[in-house]
């Protein structure tokens, strides 16, 4: 899908997130004032851009939460739940469902083991091509 940017679902970063940012895999521990500044202007940049942002405080707890394009495709039929590849990430696309619900995005389907997929792997080139990269969170 291409087009204007009109909504953005976006996670900020919680203050429970700090605690496992080791066992999430991150190299170095976030600065939670730094990181909720950042957001806040980047919220801001999208706001200004005139896109609608649609805020999110799915799975606590989790530092990779951050990210919600990983978890989720949307296309014209609604949400694509996907299956991360990252096993401390499985949780999060059922976690999202509410806040789809609530931004009335509807879930359109979901993937299923043994199928890996994150957004992040994802780019669509126009409306009807998607590109996927293959690689160790992304497989066939």
């Amino acid at each position: 899908m291409t087009g204007d940017l009109r909504r953005v679902l976006v996670r900020p970063p919680l203050a429970e997130d700090v605690m496992e940012w080791q066992a999430a895999g991150w190299r170095a521990a976030p600065d939670p004032v730094a990181a909720a500044r950042e957001h806040e202007a980047f919220c801001l940049l999208l706001e200004e851009a005139g896109a609608e942002v649609v805020v999110s405080q799915h799975d606590p707890g989790n530092p990779d939460a951050l990210y919600p394009y990983d978890p989720v495709l949307v296309g014209e039929e609604g949400a694509v739940l996907l299956r991360p590849g990252k096993v401390g990430r499985r949780g999060e696309p059922n976690a999202l469902v509410p806040s789809l619900e609530d931004a009335g995005v509807p879930v359109a389907a979901s993937l299923g083991g043994p199928a890996l997929a994150e957004g992040g792997d994802t780019l669509w080139l126009d409306e009807s091509t998607l590109l996927v990269g293959i690689g160790y969170r992304t497989n066939e």
